[in-house]
């Protein structure tokens, strides 16, 4: 299994260098897009990546004498119960998500299920969790993991973080416990690895991310209210507690 990881900017994710096999009826994502916009000259002397989809356009690292990728990871990327990674479907290894963020030390996979209509809770101003009055200042929440974990402290039928909190795709093994209710900030730069996330889950034949609905995060909007983002696109809304909409865990790595 070939692994390797280059970072482009702050929030852009790249395919795997090497095989993408392709289901039937699996739109590869454009090489342009994912980042691979040089030429092998462009690239002379320094460290590069080929796109899966066209060799002949690359991405390299910046600055002489030849980087070093920082990590082994990118979204895109199938994990495995094993702690492996691969851009490519292995027989015999269980999948339990696909790489959706990488940015140095901070990183998550989304799971490769979800529900689609559960609710966030009752109409209650929970205590430790931030209320954010407007979309822009909810996309900086990123604390899913700790909002979780103050939701599933509350008595009362919080739907959406307790599928969270109970999902467990393998019984042992990497994916078999952490798993939580992403916050608005965390979805919301899924909106850069959406095409290379779906390409993924299409791979495994797993259920697509929509496209066109919105998930509940775990930020808290007020007491009656809480938000939500649209993954392919960012789009961030809030709604009633007690509404329902997809769910889809993620889990940091």
């Amino acid at each position: 299994m070939k692994k390797a990881m280059i970072i482009i900017g702050a929030l852009l994710g790249v395919m795997m260098m090497g095989e993408a096999r392709a289901q039937t009826c699996v739109t590869p994502p454009d090489c342009g897009t994912l980042g691979y916009n040089k030429t092998t000259a462009d690239c002379a002397g320094l460290d590069m990546l080929a796109c899966p989809f066209d060799t002949s356009k690359v991405f390299c690292t910046a600055g002489g004498g030849g980087g070093t990728p920082s990590s082994e990871v990118m979204p895109g990327m199938i994990v495995y119960s094993d702690g492996t990674f691969s851009n490519s479907v292995i027989s015999g290894k269980t999948p339990v998500g696909v790489v959706a963020y990488v940015e140095g030390f901070a990183r998550f996979m989304v799971a490769l299920e979800e529900q689609s209509s559960l609710n966030w809770g009752r109409g209650y101003d929970l205590s430790g969790i931030t209320n954010y009055d407007s979309s822009d200042a909810a996309i900086t929440d990123i604390s899913g993991f700790g909002n979780t974990s103050c939701i599933m402290n509350e008595s009362g039928d919080y739907q959406a973080a307790k599928y969270c909190n109970e999902y467990k795709p393998v019984s042992s093994g990497t994916g078999s416990f952490g798993w939580y209710l992403p916050a608005a900030g965390e979805l919301y730069v899924m909106k850069n690895t959406f095409a290379v996330v779906s390409y993924a889950l299409q791979k495994l034949g797993k259920t697509a991310i929509s496209s066109g609905d919105v998930y509940w995060s775990s930020s808290e909007a007020n007491g009656s209210n809480a938000w939500t983002v649209r993954p392919s696109d960012g789009n961030t809304l809030n709604y009633t507690k007690t509404s329902t909409h997809r769910v889809r865990c993620v889990l940091a790595f």
